[in-house]
């Protein structure tokens, strides 16, 4: 249970340092938007994935990933004066692609909304649910039921006896 623990400190304060590091101390033009999402320290303490992402839309991914690739021995350097640490981590960055796909859920979900509010505006009905159409069919079914009883005259004449 202390290996958790160890892993969970180290990875908040790796992910601060870092997260100082990549975001004002490096003067690489590719990172300027670049921020650390996530730091995943291994069990035995020896290895870190450094999880990045990043804003600029005119830099690509694979550059990013260069320029952090390059600047891994200063940032080893630096964790080792700034941690007290035994041994400095081996690090491994990966590209976190979750904020591109949250934001491109949030806007599936505001164009299914927007679609929506249209239909409703083009229908005419503000407060047309499924379950008040449901709700209305069953009354007209009740309505028909006790309505539609045969009376004498819808026999053809033909009384019951």
């Amino acid at each position: 249970m202390s290996t958790n623990i160890r892993q969970e400190r180290l990875a908040q304060m790796l992910f601060q340092e870092f997260s100082i590091i990549i975001g004002s101390e490096l003067q690489d033009p590719r990172l300027a938007l670049a921020k650390v999402t996530d730091v995943r320290v291994s069990r035995d303490l020896r290895n870190v994935k450094i999880f990045v992402s990043h804003d600029d839309e005119e830099v690509s991914r694979r550059e990013v990933m260069d320029a952090l690739r390059q600047a891994q021995s200063y940032m080893r350097r630096e964790i080792a004066l700034r941690c007290a640490l035994r041994a400095v981590p081996e690090l491994f960055f990966m590209y976190d692609e979750s904020p591109q796909r949250a934001a491109r859920i949030d806007e599936l979900l505001e164009q299914i909304a927007s679609e929506r509010n249209n239909q409703q505006a083009d229908d005419g009905r503000d407060d047309d649910h499924p379950a008040d159409r449901v709700d209305s069919a069953r009354a007209d079914a009740t309505d028909d039921a006790a309505g539609s009883a045969p009376s004498d005259s819808d026999t053809n004449g033909a009384g019951v006896v």
